[in-house]
């Protein structure tokens, strides 16, 4: 008998073939030649959700129930791609949709099927035939089990209970967490040398630079030794294989040269090696010690890629090994297994998505094992070479995952605030730093007699960031985990009356306003989960459409004048993309981080990592002209303009300064000095004429700790 699950069956007018995972509309006509169906092909996945709502037919599906039967309980993958589902579902099932739509959704509950399912007709009686056979058989097989069975049966009993023993010896070690610094300031990117003995990290104290410290990890009363001058920054090494020496990125502050840099902890001789990009520069030696491979983007037109350096040689030079020019994705961490045979790749395709592959270094073949991450935090090998440990922040939460590369199983270690987790042992010991970010929105008032500060402008204990204001619609559109994922909401200007606009369940990013108020750009990830796309919500209905576009990757949105367009950053340059949905036009090659119109002709913007301000005439884009120096203007994204000028932010040595730029003197002024890393280098600024007010993005010193965690997954 085929599995009723399988049949097709029929809603309405609309018919189901889970064969083909295709739905046909039946389109009634006049005449009997008018009637015609209408096959459009989803994915299995959908199909099988949809199959199995009709399945339990009238009643409550649970969103658990659903994860278990269509994805095999793999909750982290389910709970974003049921959501998906159910929202593609509904958009195809909306021709013959009622009123109440065809799958309600039941409050914190789950999903029911609104339409009486059509089942095809099957042969009861072949079905009761198949069944008494199916009886007979397992009959049959049952007694030859058994025979065998009663011969083996103290062997299996004793092996029952020893894994049973097991089991539960795992079941009862509980998590164990261990604070192995407490020192203020924050310390991050934790590696314990070969031997368990030595802890090395970086630290940034409170009124210094960044350097690298060694602690003895057996010795938790002896206080941390600082290894490198406070003449350069230096954040994340590795050991080499015999504890000797360290590997790691140092940038000089006189010069500004990032180098690949060998300490040797003997004598404390520090040598260059290589180019680099970044004192936070991801870096790891291979098993046998012959190769370090890093992260940089020190080469002219290179995104951040994988370089490898042979250690054989005092003459040799480092080889890419990732895409050489345009590109679509960035490297951004590594980690080599234990065994030789592996490096763990954690790519990121857009800005708001990224995830991991594993490459095979004698084949150089690449092997993708996760889909649709946000922001992965560190990666690391299993003594085995078997598993992964990683850790992600999703919406403003970190935590900590194994990951099996052989079935791609991602399960939870369920350690809140874990980032870069590192030196894995058979005994499921781990380091990692633990990391606690929140950002907040603050606003800062102009023109006061006396002197003030920022102010919160909400009290919350979750993340807001990224704020709008139209004065059109006076409300201040931003960015919210207040239901633990980022969705779109607004507020007054005091923020207060509070609305969330956006149920995606998703990562949605970098709102802004239209000149009229009726709309808001945002981007959020593809459908694929990894790159992303412009959407538009149109506040006169909800709606959200999608902009026509073919690229992987889109910058911050910006409205032209007009607010009949938008422009963002691709791959080709400053980009323009149309509300009715026209293929895109390219307006200049030059990168935009931020932009504002200032007319119907000319566009403001910040370039991605150059400094300065630029305009430019969108009718002839070969004009262009810098507004504000490259030595004055490091603000990047946290600016914005006003009918008389420019605020910013800028740093200066270890503070930040809130700036304005008048435009008729084009002379600077400091208006307000905060402590280093108060306003957030990923947030935004906005201005509100009536209030004579910025509201910007907060992003206080993080605190981070060295932690050793026990725990029960890693064994």
């Amino acid at each position: 008998m085929k599995d009723k699950n399988k049949l097709s069956f029929c809603l309405g007018r609309c018919r189901i073939d889970p064969s083909d995972n295709s739905i046909s509309f039946q389109t009634l006509g006049d005449e009997p030649h008018q009637n015609e169906s209408a096959k459009i092909s989803l994915q299995p996945k959908f199909i099988e959700v949809l199959s199995y709502l009709a399945l339990r037919y009238p009643e409550v599906v649970t969103r658990d129930e659903l994860i278990d039967k269509v994805w095999e309980g793999n909750v982290y993958v389910g709970t974003k791609a049921l959501t998906n589902a159910i929202w593609h579902l509904r958009q195809q099932l909306s021709p013959f949709a009622q009123e109440s739509g065809v799958i309600e959704t039941v409050r914190k509950t789950g999903y029911r099927l609104l339409l009486p399912p059509i089942y095809d007709t099957f042969d009861d009686g072949e079905e009761q035939r198949q069944t008494t056979e199916a009886k007979l058989q397992h009959a049959t097989k049952r007694m030859r089990v058994m025979a065998i069975v009663m011969g083996v049966i103290t062997f299996i009993c004793a092996l029952v209970m020893g894994v049973h023993l097991y089991q539960d010896k795992l079941r009862m070690m509980d998590t164990q967490l261990t604070v192995l610094t407490r020192d203020p300031g924050s310390e991050r990117y934790p590696q314990l040398s070969h031997d368990r003995r030595w802890l090395v990290y970086g630290a940034s104290r409170p009124g210094l630079t960044s350097s690298l410290y060694l602690k003895d990890f057996k010795r938790a009363d002896l206080p941390a030794r600082q290894l490198t001058p406070s003449s350069s920054s230096e954040l994340r090494a590795v050991w080499s294989l015999d504890d000797t020496a360290l590997f790691f990125a140092s940038r000089s502050h006189a010069t500004g040269k990032c180098t690949i840099t060998q300490l040797t902890l003997a004598t404390n001789e520090m040598r260059a090696l290589a180019p680099c990009s970044s004192d936070m520069t991801a870096i790891d030696i291979s098993p046998d010690g012959q190769y370090l491979a890093y992260i940089s983007a020190h080469e002219s037109e290179k995104m951040g890629g994988i370089y490898r350096l042979s250690l054989k040689s005092t003459e040799a030079t480092a080889e890419r090994l990732s895409c050489d020019t345009r590109c679509n994705y960035e490297d951004r961490d590594l980690a080599y297994s234990p065994d030789g045979r592996w490096l763990a790749i954690a790519r990121r395709f857009s800005n708001i998505s990224e995830d991991i592959f594993i490459r095979d270094l004698a084949s150089a073949h690449e092997k993708r094992l996760t889909q649709g991450l946000e922001d992965i935090r560190g990666l690391s090998w299993t003594p085995d070479s078997q598993a992964l440990v990683f850790a992600t922040e999703d919406s403003g939460s970190s935590n900590g995952f194994t990951l099996d590369i052989n079935t791609a199983q991602i399960r939870s270690l369920d350690v809140e605030g874990m980032s870069y987790p590192s030196s894995v042992s058979a005994e499921g010991e781990l380091v990692y730093h633990q990391y606690h970010r929140q950002f907040q929105m603050a606003y800062f008032s102009l023109g006061d007699k006396v002197p003030g500060s920022l102010f919160p402008l909400l009290y919350s204990g979750v993340s807001h960031r990224n704020p709008d204001y139209s004065p059109e619609a006076k409300r201040i559109v931003f960015v919210s985990s207040e239901t633990g994922y980022n969705e779109i909401w607004t507020s007054d200007i005091n923020g207060q009356k509070l609305e969330q606009l956006t149920q995606l369940k998703s990562r949605v990013a970098y709102p802004r306003w239209s000149p009229d108020g009726s709309r808001i750009a945002f981007i959020a990830p593809d459908d694929r989960n990894e790159g992303n796309r412009i959407f538009i919500l149109d506040l006169t209905n909800k709606n959200i459409t999608a902009l026509a576009s073919s690229y992987h990757n889109h910058g911050r949105p910006s409205w032209n004048w007009q607010g009949t367009a938008v422009l963002a950053s691709t791959a080709d340059g400053i980009t323009e993309f149309y509300l009715d949905n026209r293929a895109p036009r390219v307006i200049s090659s030059l990168s935009m981080a931020v932009g504002f119109a200032k007319s119907a002709t000319e566009l403001v913007f910040s370039r991605d990592g150059e400094n300065g301000l630029w305009q430019i005439n969108l009718t002839q884009p070969e004009h262009v002209e810098q507004l504000i120096s490259t030595d004055a203007f490091r603000a990047g994204n946290n600016w914005v303009l006003t009918a008389s000028g420019v605020y910013f932010k800028s740093s200066n040595g270890h503070e930040q300064l809130l700036n304005y730029w008048e435009a008729s003197s084009q002379q600077v002024t400091s208006l307000l000095r905060v402590p280093r890393s108060s306003l957030s280098g990923f947030g935004s600024m906005t201005y509100i004429p009536e209030a004579n007010r910025l509201v910007m993005t907060l992003d206080g010193f993080p605190q981070r700790d060295i932690i050793l965690l026990k725990h029960k997954l890693l064994k």
